[in-house]
């Protein structure tokens, strides 16, 4: 059964005030909640999932999508499945707009801008990656731009969750598997294996990076943007045969190249690399590199200064740069605390850069993570001050001053 909700209906306990957009999967709506005691965001699948495969699929992941919590996330203040078997979201309303509304793609947006969009839009990614969770539609419609230039990542396992309803490209689009996902920022393995890794939502951001940076479309040269969008709206086998075969228009054939550092020309093509395993491995991969180029090459994120108080004595002082940080004694934490009752992997910060200050997120319950004397047991936001002592090992952070 489709839905099909208008102001003043009631969805469950949630009255509808206005209807905020529409997708091919599901429909979003202005709600009064009472538990809120205000209003909020409501996502409703178009179609009933019933009791089958599917609605578990989509509640399991739904039970999933509700623990992700940082500022680049919508927070969720409710889901499940509602009257006659749609599944649900009820998220925070969200001032600002899509990043396609935000920014037009005919235009080159500035190179610390765009780095910092997306950069931004890696910490949202990362903690969904940590859990498992691939989203598979990254596109500028799903990135949301705040009035205060915050960035969210919108619509995480909907495309999971809800495709195996009936939409336009299922309709158009034949092969082994269901292709998932926008043709426009779907990746190439799609059309070879229905496994997508984290690496498959690199290259979708690869590509909006690319979009932002130069104004063009990477597979169709010199054409402006908004032109190869409309020519090829209703084409998605253009689409999919480019991101198959093609190879990504050299950014360099843009003068607007020019004023970008080579590493940052780089890392974007690595983004867009065919074999996922050639690429960034997952969002917080890439939001490192991009942090390491907005302070070394772009001289847009100041670095702040992490000490490590050791338990043997004397202490580790070292940069610590926008991005995505994980603690542990395993030889892939950045931030590696190395002793016997260390875990592998105990705790992840994450920050944004200055004038923001880091999110520190616990992982295990073994070992006792406190913060400023008071023991932390899932996530804190640390201030200017704030000393973290994980275990033996005590971390001290310096800020720069902005």
């Amino acid at each position: 059964m489709s839905v099909d909700l208008a102001p003043g209906d009631r969805f469950g306990r949630y009255k509808i005030l206005e209807v905020l957009g529409e997708g091919a999967m599901a429909r979003v709506f202005r709600v009064f909640a009472p538990q809120l005691k205000g209003t909020a965001a409501l996502k409703v699948s178009r179609n009933s999932l019933g009791d089958g495969d599917s609605a578990a699929r989509a509640l399991r992941e739904v039970a999933v999508v509700r623990t992700l919590n940082n500022r680049h996330v919508p927070k969720i203040h409710d889901a499940g499945r509602g009257p006659d078997g749609h599944v649900f979201i009820l998220m925070e309303e969200l001032e600002g707009e899509q990043l396609d509304h935000w920014h037009d793609f005919d235009t080159p947006l500035p190179c610390g801008q765009a780095v910092w969009a997306v950069h931004q839009a890696c910490l949202g990614l990362g903690e969904a990656h940590a859990h498992g969770i691939v989203h598979r539609d990254i596109k500028p419609e799903n990135i949301w731009v705040e009035p205060d230039h915050n960035v969210r990542v919108l619509d995480f396992g909907l495309a999971r969750s809800w495709t195996d309803s009936d939409d336009d490209l299922s309709a158009n689009v034949t092969m082994a598997g269901m292709v998932m996902g926008t043709p426009r920022y779907m990746q190439p393995e799609q059309l070879h294996t229905t496994l997508l890794t984290p690496a498959s939502d690199i290259y979708s951001l690869g590509t909006i990076l690319y979009e932002l940076l130069t104004g063009h479309s990477v597979y169709f040269a010199d054409q402006p943007f908004s032109r190869v969008r409309e020519s090829y709206r209703d084409r998605p086998m253009v689409w999919l045969n480019a991101h198959d075969d093609e190879k990504p228009v050299p950014m360099g054939r843009y003068r607007i190249a020019d004023t970008f550092p080579d590493s940052l020309e780089k890392l974007v093509m690595q983004c867009l690399r065919k074999k996922p395993e050639e690429r960034p491995q997952d969002a917080a991969a890439l939001g490192n590199a991009l942090g390491e180029i907005m302070h070394y090459d772009l001289g847009i994120a100041t670095a702040a200064t992490l000490r490590i108080e050791l338990p043997w004595g004397g202490y580790d002082e070292r940069l610590l740069l926008p991005g995505t940080h994980r603690i542990g004694s395993s030889e892939v934490c950045e931030i590696r605390l190395k002793n016997d009752k260390m875990p592998q992997l105990a705790a992840i910060l994450s920050w944004d850069g200055a004038p923001e200050f880091p999110e520190l997120r616990v992982l295990v319950d073994e070992l006792p993570v406190i913060v400023n004397g008071i023991n932390i047991e899932e996530r804190k936001d640390l201030g200017p001050a704030d000393t973290v002592k994980l275990g033996d090992f005590e971390l001290k952070f310096n800020y720069p001053r902005v």
